[in-house]
């Protein structure tokens, strides 16, 4: 998140990957802009999949309303008493 990595367990038992060598400040903005632009890409991408999964998945569930113009239909509208907060 920061522009390091982080380093876990897994690292101590097996080692460290050697960082890629930055040569100034400006190259190392424009790999850290670079990686958070394929990230965020990446992101994109597997949001759109899971949005689609729920969809479909809700789709299976819900059942379809079918209220025809004019046709009575309840409506839940509660009360507030003046001077109780409700929580």
């Amino acid at each position: 998140m920061l522009g390091r990595e982080v380093n876990t367990p897994a690292d101590i038992v097996y080692g460290l990957e050697d960082p890629e060598p930055v040569t100034s400040y400006d190259d190392f903005v424009e790999s850290v802009r670079g990686k958070m632009s394929t990230a965020y890409e990446i992101v994109r991408q597997n949001l759109g999949v899971v949005a689609e999964r729920n969809k479909r998945y809700y789709d299976l569930r819900a059942r379809p309303t079918s209220f025809s113009v004019g046709q009575l239909v309840y409506y839940f509208n509660p009360r507030k008493h003046v001077g109780r907060s409700e929580k």
